[in-house]
This record gives C-alpha cells, structure tokens and sequence, in this order.
C-alpha cells in the first residue's frame, strides 16, 4: 500500500473518500477494510474517524486555500459553469470535451478577459470541478430506462434476493486483444519511447461475474459466447452454491436472451433467477469495473507476444483480483452512487 497516495489526490477526491468511509464504517467494515479498498494508510482513515467523532461532519470537508484572485466577477464565475454544464460543441467546438485553452477562448469570448492557462485551471479547481476521464455512454441508451431500472427493478432484484437467501452475482463477458491500449510514461523531452509489441492479430474472450459479497468467478473461453457456453457458464455459478439459490445479473447480449437460455432459466426457476439490466447500460453493472481495472491497469501496454502468453497474463491478473474480495466490493460503489 501507497502511504503517500492521500497527499497525490484531489481535495475534492479525498472529501468524498472521508464521507464514503464514514458510510461504510456504519455497515460494519472494519478501519483496515475501508483503507484497503481506497489504498490509503489505515492511520489516515483513522484520523478520519477521530476528527468526525470530535468535530462533527462539517470538519470532513476540503479546506483548500482560497489562492489568487481572478478577475472574473461572481456574476461571470456563475455563467461560466452554466456554459460548462453544456458539450463544447455548443459553442463551435469540434469535439464535446473541455479543456483549459477552450475555456480560456469562451471566457475571452464572453467576458473580453484573457486568463493564463494555469489561472484557468486553479478557477475550475475553485468551481468545484475536476479533470477526469469521461465516462461512455452509448447515444443508443434510453436515460428513463436506465433510471426506471435503478428506481424500480433493482429493489425488486434485491428483495428476491433477500426473501431466497439467494447469492446473487452480476455477470459479463469481454475481449482482451494481442494489440494492447498503450499507455504514458515518462521520458527525456524531444525523446519518444518505443514499446516494441506483436504484429499478430487475436483476442481472448472472459466471462466473470462477481457478487456484492467480493466473491469472483471466471473463465477464458474457447470461443466467443453463445447461448450454449453462456448456459454452461450460469450452471458453473450454480454449481459454486448447490445448497443455496442463485440470482444473476446481466445485460441483454444476444447470446443472454436466446430461447436456449429462456428455457434453461424456466426449467431451474425453483432454484434459479436470471434478470437483465436496460438496453446499452454497462454503467449499471458492476462487472464493468472487473475490466477496467484489468484493462487500465494490469493490463495496459502487456507485452505479450502470442497468444499463449497473452492468456497466461490474463490467467494472472483474474486470479489476483479474485485472491481481493475488498476490491471486488469495491466495483458495487458505483452501483450504490447512482
């Protein structure tokens, strides 16, 4: 574990960490379990607790100092993150993302005052913004659905689960190909680094599911998922609890909703349920984050130069994550945010 990690992180970052810790501690996580999943120093969390038993709730929250002056009024400040809440499409840009230099050109645009680069960073700090990743979403997506589902279907799915006693897993398949994502790294300036990689082509398909408990199971396919291997995998789920009922989680791949599988579910409904997430949803599902936590990170610019190798990889870092029960938890975070 990273001790120095808390002081690398955004305020903003850390403020929602000390209220998420405080959360989790009253479901009964130990202090050591609540470190672990953030990977911060378990003395840091500690600090946490003692300073919101003493001071209260209020005392959790960022103290950043306030910093230079800028030269937009308030009355600019708060047109600006309106301006912001939009695509930067609206404004005759490109590309939907915002960067410093386009709000530098729409608050020169707006306002006639040209901000440097790095005051326009520390405004948007102040604002109450953060630079990060985007998150996809599928333009296909019905938003009302998605929100129906979080609002109506998942308590159903949890008091199902509930009055069976049943485990219940969510699960998804994905593709790793030879050709990996390349990542950065540093280097001398004027001097690229060469990552020497395959020219071979192929790809390897997982399938995984993982239950809210930080239970995790997996297998490399053979070949891409049908609704046969998709029927044998739910089966090897089964086979995990023989004494307990099983509810599954998944999202509406075509090889999940064959009348093979329909079948299959309608003969062991005793025992067995199988519900599926909205239409281009995978934000809903948290298996999602077994992948990209595999993709990200383990296995961002892998080096591996057959397809054995590339397995062998893959084999390592599924079993590791599985060895984490912490960090399998931590996927359903998301989930319980929405």
């Amino acid at each position: 574990m990273n001790k120095g990690i808390g002081r690398q992180l955004p305020h903003e970052v850390l403020e929602h960490y000390r209220f998420r810790a405080i959360k989790l501690r009253r479901k009964g996580w130990k202090i050591k379990e609540i470190a672990e999943a953030f990977g911060l120093n378990r003395r840091a969390v500690t600090r946490w607790f003692t300073t919101y038993k003493r001071e209260g709730r209020e005392a959790l929250k960022s103290r950043k100092a306030p910093g230079p002056d800028f030269k937009l009024t308030g009355g600019e400040i708060a047109a600006l993150m309106k301006d912001l809440e939009r695509d930067a499409t609206h404004f005759g840009f490109e590309t939907p993302l915002w960067t410093t230099k386009r709000v530098a050109l729409l608050i020169k645009k707006e306002t006639g005052k040209t901000l440097h680069g790095s005051n326009v960073w520390r405004l948007l700090t102040r604002m109450g913004l953060s630079n990060k990743k985007p998150e996809r979403r599928a333009m296909e997506q019905n938003p009302r659905e998605a929100k129906r589902w979080l609002k109506e279907e998942w308590p159903k799915i949890l008091a199902h689960a509930r009055k069976w006693q049943a485990t219940l897993y969510f699960q998804d398949e994905t593709v790793v190909s030879l050709a990996p994502v390349i990542g950065k790294t540093w280097a001398k300036k004027g001097k690229t680094t060469v990552v020497r990689l395959t020219g071979k082509k192929g790809s390897v398909c997982i399938s995984s599911a993982i239950s809210p408990g930080g239970r995790m199971l997996f297998r490399i396919e053979k070949e891409h998922v049908t609704a046969v291997t998709f029927v044998d995998f739910l089966e090897k789920i089964r086979r995990q609890h023989s004494r307990r009922k099983v509810i599954v989680v998944t999202d509406q791949a075509r090889a999940h909703i064959a009348k093979r599988v329909r079948e299959h579910v309608e003969a062991s409904k005793k025992s067995f349920a199988l519900y599926y997430l909205p239409s281009y949803s995978p934000e809903l599902n948290p298996d999602e984050g077994v992948w990209g936590y595999m993709k990200d990170n383990r296995l961002k610019s892998h080096t591996a130069m057959s397809m054995e190798e590339l397995k062998a990889k893959i084999m390592s870092c599924l079993l590791s994550i599985q060895r984490r029960p912490l960090l399998v938890r931590s996927f359903f975070y998301k989930l319980d945010r929405l």
